[in-house]
């Protein structure tokens, strides 16, 4: 038979026989490359393997490796062989960049930082390449593969070339794959937290990766870039609304709420042609603002100094070693179940999570996309109001993570390193000194008749080792004698500058008569990720619970009229600072376009964590393995889970929607 007659013969059924051999040949080469590489990075990040996990990834690595297959199989042959070693390294470079992003930030990286990434790589290359060398393994891991590639190159890619009629056909097979994907998805709606959402509506990058692999997990982050989460979409949950109010009455009068006067029913009227923003008045009409109480009002006509402290750590506090930051902590306002959830920016999410009081969005930079955003509750603005100076600083580079555009659209006057904050920085004075930093600025403000400062600390930045942590070498002899390993020594080392840097800071106060009409508040940004599990569990004195426990830490607000501290038994977490703060000082703000709650309102406590997991005065939710644990042991209502949950999934939602629609401004009009 002829070459003619067979590809006649050929095409009674899908491909010929050499046209098979072409595509199946580095297509399942790809496959196998893409599922090790995809259950390795699982056992590697959260060291475990489900059901779900293991299927769906191998279903949704069908379709990307057919397209690589057709990439290498679809040229002529010595094309075909480089490309399949250069494809292979591509996946692997991919894969394992991911295994050692998270492995250092606990998060995976997302495409629009690799938008940031010669900002990132300036600033913490040679953090980079150090990790790089201590995770030595899982990179070998990823290197065998190509060097499978270039063994086994010619093999893989052989025979002759293709007809288009071949190509088109082998793409339709990947995606009548990747159609029965979606189909066996929607299939799966069971339990609290199904498949179907996660892979529809959800924005959880590590439940995304656990469930449908990195590749679908890249997939779903564009579309989620690109196109934004509808709120809308009938999947999300609508029971988290309440409709009617949750607060007593007492004598006879209904306390106030934080709410201002917004028509909603105008707004939808106005805007009835678009359904996104539309849902949005709809369910923002609907939740129920929180009451005034005893506390509103507090601290108004006070100043504020307001930190958010790098890594920051209960842990790292000690009555004889840092009596300042402990004073602080055990005085004032104390809150006995306070959590720093980390999300997918870190520093900058957890900034953005506490000032804002809003939920980040899942692969953006939250706080830098907010730039030109109106933001009427950012405290220099709302604090200018009230006729006082506002200034914002960080002791590193002015404009990492484009503060130099998020912090002035809050309200302030800021300075950084590089923008009127007169530090020095180089790899051997890395991380810089807070302690510095508070010497030069408070003589800035302190003489002012009323200030309101915010600062983010940096002295407590990772990586935490002798060699490379200026902070860590400066305190090492003062912390060395504990006994615990290089890491965590150095860890408590570098945080005794945040001591430092608060002392000074009340001592200066106290010099210049402010220290009784000034508050101070003090929260992490996320906890000390810079150490691994078994470091921290060295510092906690028992082996640490990685899903909720070692979120656990902190929240300082103090003020020097309050003689007796006052402690909150109340679930609460860094998205609760603001709002909180708000009700202390007096300020106006709507708390139902907050996604955060003041702690000390009648409210019930909850903490959100970015995959969908939280706690609430009940019990405690684990979205991985899609469990509620009572806190009395006693069996959870099923109705009760599923409203918390819907209430996490439209605080996410909304949140996320509130920054894509630039939503403050569509309500209050400014331009």
């Amino acid at each position: 038979m002829d070459l003619a007659d067979r590809r006649i013969k050929g095409r009674t059924f899908c491909l010929p026989k050499w046209s098979r051999r072409r595509l199946i040949a580095p297509s399942a080469f790809f496959l196998a490359v893409i599922y090790y590489e995809e259950l390795f990075m699982k056992l590697f990040c959260f060291h475990s393997l489900s059901f779900a996990g293991v299927f769906f990834t191998l279903i949704y690595s069908i379709p990307v490796a057919i397209l690589f297959g057709l990439l290498c199989g679809g040229v002529r042959e010595r094309t075909g062989r480089w490309l399949l070693v250069v494809c292979t390294g591509i996946i692997s470079l991919w894969m394992g960049s991911q295994i050692v992003y998270y492995h250092l930030f606990k998060t995976f990286m997302t495409i629009f930082s690799l938008t940031k990434m010669l900002m990132v790589a300036q600033s913490f290359g040679n953090m980079a390449v150090g990790q790089v060398l201590m995770n030595w393994f899982p990179i070998l891991m990823m290197v065998v593969p190509v060097v499978l590639a270039l063994v086994f190159r010619k093999r893989m890619v052989a025979g002759p070339a293709l007809e288009p009629g071949d190509r088109l056909r082998w793409f339709g097979i990947g995606a009548l794959v990747q159609v029965v994907g979606i189909l066996l998805v929607l299939l799966c709606g069971g339990g609290n937290l199904s498949l179907r959402y996660l892979y529809l509506q959800a924005a959880a990058p590590e439940l995304e990766v656990q469930n449908f692999g990195m590749f679908t997990q890249t997939q779903l982050e564009i579309r989620r870039v690109l196109f934004g989460i509808d709120p809308d979409n009938q999947i999300l949950p609508k029971l988290a609304v309440r409709t009617s109010s949750p607060y007593q009455v007492e004598n006879g009068e209904t306390p106030g709420v934080h709410e201002m006067d917004i028509d909603f029913e105008a707004l939808i009227q106005r805007d009835k042609d678009d359904p996104t923003l539309t849902d949005m008045h709809q369910y923002f009409s609907k939740v129920e603002p929180t009451s005034e109480n005893e506390w509103t009002g507090r601290f108004a006509g006070k100043n504020l100094i307001w930190v958010v402290a790098e890594g920051f750590s209960t842990l790292a506090m000690d009555p004889e070693r840092t009596p300042t930051l402990w004073k602080l902590s055990h005085q004032g306002i104390v809150c006995d179940h306070f959590y720093t959830p980390l999300w997918g920016v870190s520093t900058s999410d957890g900034e953005y999570v506490t000032t804002t009081g809003l939920i980040p969005k899942s692969g953006v930079w939250s706080y830098s996309e907010s730039s030109d955003n109106y933001m009427p509750f950012g405290f220099g603005t709302l604090f200018k109001n009230l006729g006082y100076r506002t200034l914002a600083y960080h002791d590193y580079l002015y404009d990492y993570y484009d503060r130099n555009l998020s912090h002035p659209n809050m309200g302030y006057e800021y300075y950084g390193i590089g923008n009127g904050l007169d530090m020095e920085i180089d790899e051997d004075n890395f991380p810089p000194s807070d302690q510095e930093m508070m010497e030069k600025i408070v003589p800035q403000f302190v003489n002012e008749d009323h200030f309101m400062v915010y600062c983010l600390t940096v002295s407590g930045h990772l990586k935490y080792d002798y060699q490379s942590n200026a902070m860590s070498r400066r305190h090492w002899n003062e912390v060395s004698g504990l006994g615990y390993s290089e890491a965590v020594t150095a860890y408590l080392a570098c945080q005794m500058e945040l001591e430092l840097a608060m002392e000074s800071l009340m001592d200066q106060l106290e010099a210049a008569g402010k220290l009784d009409d000034t508050v101070i508040v003090l929260s992490a940004d996320h906890y000390p990720y810079g150490l691994t599990d078994e470091e921290y569990s060295e510092l906690l004195g028992h082996t640490v619970d990685p899903v909720f426990e070692i979120y656990k830490n902190t929240l300082i607000l103090w003020s020097a009229d309050l003689e007796e501290p006052v402690h909150v038994d109340k679930y609460c977490s860094s998205l609760d600072v603001m709002p909180t703060l708000a009700n202390l000082f007096g300020l106006e703000y709507d708390s139902r376009l907050i996604m955060g709650r003041d702690i000390l309102s009648d409210e019930p406590g909850r903490v959100i964590f970015s995959n969908y997991s939280f706690i609430t005065d009940k019990g405690r939710y684990d979205s991985t393995t899609d469990t509620f644990e009572m806190w009395d042991g006693s069996q959870p209502d099923p109705e009760y889970v599923a409203e918390r949950l819907s209430e996490v999934q439209n605080r996410v939602a909304y949140s996320a929607s509130i920054l894509d629609t630039d939503y403050y401004r569509v309500v209050f009009g400014s331009s």
